[in-house]
């Protein structure tokens, strides 16, 4: 299982709460402009890369891996 961490921890902020503070601070400017700016920063700063995820997502990927390959093994046991 992944470590987990906060995401204070990991340096990371809700993207929700970003946008609520930017609202406040820039009340003059579109929703849109300040989420396209901040998705604009955002692949400037990653590259596009996705570098943190949740926990589960992790564990979700395992389980369904885990499912799609037994099924496969299913179907190749009724082939042979």
């Amino acid at each position: 299982m992944a470590e987990r961490f906060t995401l204070d921890e990991a340096g990371y902020i809700l993207y929700s709460d970003m946008v609520e503070r930017l609202r406040e601070r820039f009340p003059t400017v579109p929703v849109w402009r300040l989420e396209q700016v901040a998705a604009a920063e955002h692949d400037a700063i990653t590259g596009g890369v996705l570098q943190i995820v949740p926990a589960e997502v992790e564990d979700g990927t395992i389980e369904m891996l885990e499912r799609e390959s037994q099924s496969v093994s299913a179907e190749n046991e009724g082939v042979a």
